[in-house]
């Protein structure tokens, strides 16, 4: 009867995770491979995104914070493993004793060997006592144990390494996303400068033309409005990048540097392409999802721990002292013993077996997890390169736009210095101008963040050369 308790309660494992991939991210990409993400700011071509990204990680507070808690479980780990090695220690001691008695005869004064014999029968003199012992224990790893307790350990390392990935992914988009908005307030700014100039222009034009009386002086005064909020624009546009300089550097783990040492050039690249679909051996490399799968490797090494500890334990206890007393009554003694303990739990069962079902629990609850972290990475995926494909078609839409308005803008200015152009025309084609070269701006920097989105949503960061990639290995051989 307890065999078969035992059997029944140890024989249910986790159920598996239900995972069914969506067709379309089951096909093999042909334009990106896996390889392909691990420096995924490599295909930038972008040799200052290149250098930022390597200064976060490298040195950046999130970065060395990452490390240490990464450090900290692999110390867990080894502490964890190490209550089936022997256990115990070595102790010793060193006591110093003088007695005397007092008024005791000890027979005549020539009697040299008198008051060694009275010593000796009454415990009276100085003696000098030497003892040490030796006591380990060590717990027989019977019925797996030890295995159990490995692969616990084991995935516990790596829901540690894995979020020490996504440190390093998520510190390492948010570097580029921060240079990426950087420069495009850099690019604004110098539209807005050269707006405040155009701007300035007219409105000396304006001022001028009311001054030979073939212009209107409510014509000059909206020129001299326009100024003003062109002199605004700039002037906001001069702070927002001050600030994303500062968001920068603090990123970069320079947070108290100038903000001046920080240059930013007033451009925009291409992104590189990226898949069209999306291969589901990919999005599996993203750091969450590995870590959520880890999670449940240590939920059934954990549950496997608990469906154990139903069974006998065995311990042995070897022992052995040694004891030295030098001076009026000197003497040595040893003793080693040998032994076995066994432990049958019985009146623990309520509690062991209670404690197996809330860790089922604790399973089930990773396994869902798991599977909630594999929709949302297909959700991610597919929606940032849904929302990418889109921004760049409409990019090339802009671009045209701008384009063209530009092109109007500049007719529309040689006919009002030539008097054939009405003012109300010229900052209509002015603004319009304008507003398209904004939105161009915006989007060409927001394009390019929308790709850091897609390589971050397929699992881009994950470093195949790490250090970090060897730590389970190296913990594994450690034991």
């Amino acid at each position: 009867m307890a065999g078969a308790s035992l059997l029944a309660a140890c024989g249910t494992p986790l159920r598996r995770a239900d995972i069914q991939l969506p067709p379309a991210f089951q096909v093999q990409a042909d334009t990106l491979d896996a390889s392909a993400l691990d420096r995924w700011w490599v295909l930038f071509d972008d040799h200052q995104l290149a250098v930022m990204i390597e200064q976060a990680l490298a040195s950046a507070p999130d970065a060395r914070s990452a490390i240490a808690v990464l450090d900290e479980a692999r110390a867990n780990r080894r502490q964890a493993m190490a209550q089936y090695d022997p256990q115990g220690g070595l102790s010793g001691s060193v006591t110093y004793q003088r007695s005397t008695i007092s008024g005791l005869n000890t027979g005549t004064g020539d009697d040299s060997d008198g008051t060694s014999l009275v010593g000796a029968l009454t415990g009276a003199g100085q003696t000098t006592t030497y003892s040490g012992g030796f006591s380990p224990s060590w717990e027989l790893g019977l019925f797996g144990r030890r295995s159990a307790l490995r692969s616990s350990a084991d995935a516990d390392l790596a829901v540690a390494r894995f979020t020490y990935e996504a440190s390093r992914q998520s510190l390492a988009t948010n570097v580029a996303g921060g240079l990426f908005e950087a420069r495009g307030l850099a690019v604004q700014l110098e539209q807005a400068r050269e707006t405040e100039r155009v701007t300035r222009e007219l409105a000396d034009i304006g001022r001028k033309r009311v001054a030979v009386g073939i212009g209107a002086p409510v014509d000059s005064a909206t020129l001299d409005s326009d100024l003003a909020t062109a002199i605004a624009s700039r002037q906001a546009l001069e702070a927002q990048l001050t600030v994303s300089k500062r968001t920068l550097l603090v990123l970069l783990g320079r947070g108290t540097d100038p903000v001046e040492q920080l240059q930013i050039e007033a451009r925009l690249g291409t992104p590189p392409a990226v898949p069209q679909t999306t291969p589901g051996e990919l999005l599996m490399r993203r750091p969450d999802v590995r870590e959520a799968e880890a999670r449940v490797r240590s939920a059934m090494g954990n549950l496997k721990l608990d469906q154990l500890a139903l069974f006998p334990s065995f311990t042995l206890s070897p022992s052995a002292t040694q004891t030295k007393i030098t001076g009026d009554n000197a003497y040595s003694s040893g003793l080693w013993s040998i032994g076995a303990n066994f432990l049958m739990p019985i009146l623990d069962r309520p509690r062991l077996l209670a404690e197996i079902r809330a860790e089922r629990a604790r399973g089930e609850q990773a396994v869902i997890a798991y599977e909630k972290a594999v929709q949302t990475a297909y959700g991610e995926a597919e929606n940032t390169i849904t929302t990418y494909t889109a921004d760049r078609a409409r990019l090339q839409q802009l671009a045209v736009a701008e384009e063209r308005a530009r092109y109007a803008f500049n007719a529309q200015r040689t006919g009002y210095r030539a008097g054939i152009t009405d003012l109300t025309t010229l900052l209509t084609a002015e603004r319009s101008w304008r507003s398209a070269t904004t939105l161009l701006s915006q989007l060409q920097s927001t394009t390019l963040t929308d790709a850091v989105n897609v390589y971050r949503a397929l699992g881009g960061g994950w470093t195949a050369g790490d250090a970090t990639t060897t730590a389970l290995n190296a913990s594994k051989g450690s034991q």
